[in-house]
């Protein structure tokens, strides 16, 4: 499943979800922007601590025996995901949270606030006591002037192991169990990349 991205405001904030009217800076002055705001959530992560990268693990294919280079540092309260994938042998770069309890269990999804270089990541979470993965799609705009705004619901994430889809009936994904925080490149190119993350937050739907 794939991130639906549209333009709203600012001209390079994107946000997954139900279509929103573009309004230009100059526009926003001027007057209110009469549709739906972007949802507001619970922030996660905006990366502001002392050391940000206690918290997060990498995970590329050389434990798979690939080649692919990546990671993770942190530049003015921003997490920056880099590296180069290598398709021969594996190609996927990922970063990870330590397990941790989110209190995720009345969230319906992520929203996050990036900027990329054309490719296409993922986002994603993993529970506790359990190998699965589910993630969707972020794709990102190289030429987008600013920053990208994405919404993730939980129920578009699909599940895999090892790269094999599973089906979600037999392995839902029960929120209160979400223990990690994933982001992935595996989009079977290679090269460099890089996605810059401003910060992410978790959200839920209005009843």
């Amino acid at each position: 499943m794939k991130t639906k991205l549209f333009t709203i405001a600012l001209g390079g904030l994107l946000i997954g979800a139900m279509p929103l009217p573009f309004v230009s800076e100059a526009e926003g002055a001027k007057k209110k922007n009469k549709g739906k705001e972007p949802p507001d959530g619970d922030t996660l992560f905006d990366f502001s601590e002392k050391k940000p990268g206690e918290r997060w693990i990498t995970v590329n294919d050389n434990v798979m025996g690939g080649r692919s280079k990546g990671g993770f540092s942190f530049k003015k309260d921003k997490l920056v995901f880099s590296g180069s994938t290598n398709t021969d042998g594996g190609g996927f770069s990922s970063i990870r949270t330590k397990p941790m309890d989110f209190e995720l269990e009345d969230k319906d999804g992520f929203i996050i606030r990036f900027k990329g270089d054309g490719r296409t990541f993922k986002c994603g979470v993993r529970m506790e006591r359990s190998s699965a993965s589910y993630r969707m799609d972020l794709e990102t705009d190289k030429d987008a002037k600013g920053w990208q705004v994405a919404k993730i619901p939980f129920s578009s994430m699909s599940a895999s192991w090892r790269g094999m889809r599973l089906p979600k009936d037999r392995y839902p994904l029960k929120k209160e169990k979400i223990r990690s925080v994933t982001l992935m490149i595996y989009d079977k190119k290679d090269g460099p990349f890089e996605l810059q993350v401003d910060w992410i937050k978790a959200y839920s739907e209005e009843k």
